[in-house]
This record gives C-alpha cells, sequence and structure tokens, in this order.
C-alpha cells in the first residue's frame, strides 16, 4: 500500500528525506538541507515522505499554489525503483484534477530522455515555452530546463508567464 505523509520532525524521517533528496538532485538543483526544513516550517512549502507498506521509499515536496501545484522534488530511493510507485503517486495527484507543473531537464542524455517519457506516459506534456530554473542562491547561474504539465489543454503563454512568475517570486527569489 502506497501512502503520501508529512515530513514529522523526527530523526529516522528528516535522516531518510535528507539522504534521496541529497543523492537525486544535484547542488544547482536544490538547497542546502537545513533551508529546505527552515521553509518547510515557515512556509508553503509541503516535505512529504512515500511509503510502501510502512517503509519509506521517496520524497515528495510540493507548493500549493490558488491555481496549481508545483512539484519541486520528486524522487524514488534507488532501491524501490522500477515497481511503478512513482506512476502511482502521480496518478493519485491526477485524480485531484488540479494543474500539476514540474521541472525537468533538457533532453541531452539517456537519463533526461527516459524521465521525460515518464512523465508523458504518466499523462504529462512538455510545454513549449522557453524556460530556465532559477537559482537557489543569489548570483548562481539559472539552469535551462523545460516545464511540464498534467493540463490536458496546451497553457497559452499568457498563463505560462503567470505560473512562471509565481514560482519565480515564491519558491526561488524569496529565499535567498
Amino acid at each position: 500500500m502506497l501512502q503520501v505523509k508529512k515530513l514529522q520532525n523526527n530523526q529516522e524521517q528528516i535522516e531518510f528525506s535528507k539522504n534521496i533528496y541529497e543523492k537525486c538532485f544535484p547542488i544547482e538543483e536544490r538547497r542546502d538541507f537545513s533551508k529546505l526544513i527552515e521553509i518547510y516550517n515557515n512556509d508553503l512549502l509541503e516535505l512529504n515522505l512515500i511509503y510502501k507498506n510502512n517503509e519509506f521509499v521517496g520524497i515528495l515536496n510540493y507548493w500549493q499554489f490558488p491555481k496549481f501545484l508545483y512539484i519541486e522534488h520528486f524522487a524514488i530511493d534507488f532501491q524501490s525503483r522500477n515497481q511503478k510507485i512513482a506512476s502511482n503517486i502521480l496518478a493519485q495527484l491526477n485524480q485531484d484534477n488540479q494543474l500539476i507543473i514540474l521541472e525537468v531537464e533538457l533532453p541531452i542524455d539517456e537519463i533526461s530522455k527516459k524521465r521525460i517519457q515518464f512523465y508523458e506516459r504518466a499523462g504529462f506534456l512538455v510545454l513549449p515555452y522557453e524556460y530556465s530554473q532559477p537559482a537557489y542562491r543569489k548570483g548562481e547561474k539559472e539552469l535551462p530546463m523545460h516545464i511540464m504539465t498534467n493540463a490536458k489543454r496546451q497553457i497559452k503563454e499568457y498563463e505560462y508567464q503567470e505560473i512562471i512568475s509565481t514560482i519565480r517570486k515564491k519558491v526561488y527569489e524569496k529565499f535567498w
């Protein structure tokens, strides 16, 4: 049985979350973990653990905004991959019929291409607009990426700009 539960102030949960976060995302695609916890305790960020049969198997960190849910980090522990856990979690999120936004790397290697294909199989599509992920730390470079969404229709450019503006201001720049 799969469950998504909020991260608790529990050393075992925090260590598991930190371990996956730091192993699965390069430094330029994440905050310092202590900053992540600080934001979680004081803002709209939701840090969650994914459980399978009451064992930690992944993380799902997202921001719930009025018009959309932005998945900032989503990862399954290496030992638990290829069990359809991530697909099932995305299917659960899609049941709410809310607009979901996430970032993916450009398809420059086999791993990034497979990641995009995974999200496409889950019903997401790459938006046709240029995007650079803002830096997590002031003064660092932005990263060229794609935005993907579960929208059943193409997002118009003005809608896209509104979404990106919200993410830029409330997820990144606010915490420099």
